[in-house]
């Protein structure tokens, strides 16, 4: 028998370990810029005019085209891209323009699969849904049962943009009447101020909110890397696109999200301010998660396996603001906390 030199045994040794080794991509991302429904609001600079319009509640020009770019921008090194979110049209659409943008359908489609589906509603008109194998558990705020406990933010949001249209010159605010993707950009501005005293606030009802919140997505985030554990190997890498609202991925970073300092060794879990990781996640942009498995470490259906055969690298992508806020520092979840958190929404959705 002829014996293999050493450079050929490392490199069939190199290949045999290529084979037990693949890599997903968690992407923790928001959906698109949106309109925002129904809207009342008084144009005191056209002689005291109510606008009272319905909006509807789909992605803007502006959301589909940046979500189709974040697609298009964060995919290169990968071969399928899986979109995933709550049962909003606007996770549906966010997941379809991603998909679109990153062209990862799979080795074997030529078009993508279907996100959204048609069908109708109550009163018999034409709607799209969210299919249900992308929809996560409870991860918009209709199933989650949190639209009451979130009235008291929406009216602090309503309250603020009044008093931002109110600052409006008169020419804006006849541009605020006629054109819809304009007050979308306002009702944004004026969102963030309703999601921050959510997020921030002591009230006990909030808190609670949050917490459920963060469980929530913690329970979705532990099912995404069940889902990469599944036949994924080699170099051929994957994404799991975690499509979300403002405040679900937020919620968890206040519990588990760690900013640690390798040059000081100074670290925190969590926020107090959500200021201090560089606000909501902006359109476009997410919280990436990288999971390396060494197959030959453990087992692929057990879940329980992760610790000992995945690394995780974490970072903010897509947002050049945060990259500056957080240069030279790691980024990171508290697994421990995750699991937990995971756990508590488990007991929820069983009783």
């Amino acid at each position: 028998m002829r014996e293999i030199d050493g450079e050929t045994q490392a490199k069939l040794q190199s290949e045999r370990e290529k084979e037990f080794v693949s890599t997903t991509y968690i992407d923790l991302t928001r959906h698109g810029n949106r309109f925002g429904g129904p809207i009342k609001v008084t144009l005191n600079k056209l002689g005291g005019e109510l606008l009272d319009v319905d909006d509807k509640q789909g992605l803007t020009p502006r959301g589909r085209e940046n979500s189709q770019k974040f697609g298009a921008e964060s995919y290169e090194d990968v071969s399928l891209v899986h979109p995933r979110g709550g049962d909003e049209l606007r996770h549906g659409q966010s997941g379809v323009d991603i998909l679109a943008g990153s062209g990862k359908f799979g080795e074997d489609r030529e078009t993508p699969a279907s996100v959204l589906y048609q069908t109708k509603d109550k009163e018999g008109k034409p709607v799209e849904k969210v299919r249900k194998i992308r929809q996560g558990k409870q991860m918009d705020y209709a199933s989650a049962g949190l639209k009451d406990v979130l009235k008291r933010g929406v009216k602090l949001i309503i309250d603020t943009l009044q008093k931002n249209v109110d600052n409006l010159s008169k020419e804006d605010q006849e541009r605020f009447k006629t054109d819809k993707e304009y007050r979308a950009l306002l009702r944004e501005q004026a969102q963030v101020v309703g999601l921050k005293e959510v997020l921030e606030s002591n009230d006990p009802e909030f808190a609670a909110t949050v917490k459920a919140l963060a469980e929530n997505t913690a329970y979705e985030l532990m099912h995404d890397v069940e889902l990469s554990r599944r036949g994924i190997k080699g170099d051929d890498a994957k994404a799991i696109t975690l499509v979300g609202s403002g405040l679900f991925a937020e919620s968890m970073y206040k519990y588990a999200l760690v900013v640690e300092d390798p040059k000081t060794g100074e670290k925190k879990t969590g926020f107090d301010k959500v200021d201090e990781i560089g606000g909501f996640t902006k359109q476009a942009s997410a919280f990436r998660l990288k999971l390396t498995r060494d197959n030959s470490k453990g087992d692929a259906r057990k879940l329980e396996d992760f610790d000992k055969d995945t690394a995780v690298e974490c970072e903010f992508i897509g947002d050049p603001e945060r990259a500056k806020l957080f240069e030279g520092k790691r980024v990171y979840l508290d697994w421990d906390i995750v699991k937990q958190l995971a756990a508590k929404a488990e007991l929820r959705f069983n009783k």
